[in-house]
């Protein structure tokens, strides 16, 4: 079968342009590897999408999701793009990768009800995790290299009054040790170069995401970032390529949000419309 289009991820992005684009009749495929919705599947509470006080990510995914198969659109298990977790790189991690060591604590905190555990991150994932975590855990803590914030004062402010919240800023994590599972973590203080010792049962690192761009990789379209570099109306510089959501960005100072993504898929989607057009 011929498409107009296909989109390869069906998270925010995704389904927002399949939208758009099957109201303008267009005969659109949708490739995705994983859950409909993308990391809405992976966040507790979104409290800053407009039509909603609160909801859940996956109540949201859901929606989202419901709303794109009114128009019958085709999908098939192939290939998601955009972005995926940064990795500490330190001794232990792969290791103890599913065994005390995960990127999402929506999945896989309450495996650790009781005990103490480790949010690695200073951005608004890290303090969503530690605040999550918070009622799941006895105790977390909240390590970060510096001494202030990538995230909203507000949701800065709910942490730090938590009393299960522990805070270690200017601290890096260097290591992860257990058995055949995470049982003492090691930090060093970047201020005096002092090191400890925690006894946790999980590390949960929230260092920012990299852009699931590998087959894009020989196509030139890719900043030094891997980042697919596009335009305000999110075409790259391959007529009929275009790009929205994580693994785009027209400049650095992009912010990652479900309503930019949405944002950038409708335009997107109206893009192809006239390309098409044309």
């Amino acid at each position: 079968m011929d498409y107009d289009l296909i989109i390869i991820g069906a998270g925010p992005a995704g389904l927002t342009a399949a939208i758009y684009a099957k109201r303008a009749l267009l005969k659109c495929l949708i490739l995705e590897k994983s859950l409909s919705g993308g990391k809405l599947n992976k966040t507790e509470d979104v409290d800053n999408y407009p039509g909603f006080t609160s909801i859940k990510g996956p109540e949201l995914a859901e929606k989202m999701t419901e709303h794109t198969k009114s128009y019958e659109i085709d999908k098939t298990i192939i290939i998601a793009s955009g972005a995926i977790e940064n990795t500490l790189k330190i001794s232990g991690e792969n290791e103890f990768t599913n065994l005390g060591v995960s990127y999402c604590a929506i999945c896989d905190g309450f495996l650790f009800r009781g005990k103490e555990v480790v949010v690695v991150g200073g951005g608004y994932s890290a303090l969503e995790t530690v605040l999550y975590m918070s009622n799941v855990a006895s105790k977390v803590y909240l390590i970060h290299r510096r001494a202030d914030f990538r995230a909203e004062k507000e949701i800065v402010a709910k942490a730090k009054s938590n009393p299960k919240i522990i805070f270690l800023l200017n601290s890096v994590l260097t290591e992860i040790q257990g058995g055949k599972a995470v049982e003492k973590v090691f930090i060093r203080n970047l201020s005096d170069n002092q090191k400890s010792e925690l006894l946790v049962s999980a590390v949960f690192p929230c260092i920012g995401l990299l852009p699931f761009s590998s087959f894009a990789h020989e196509l030139g379209v890719c900043d030094q970032e891997n980042y697919i570099t596009i335009k305000e109306d999110c075409s790259t510089s391959i007529p009929g390529l275009f790009a929205a959501g994580d693994v785009a960005r027209v400049n650095e100072k992009k912010i990652k949000q479900i309503v930019t993504a949405v944002a950038e898929g409708a335009i997107a989607a109206q893009s192809v419309i006239k390309y098409l057009k044309e």
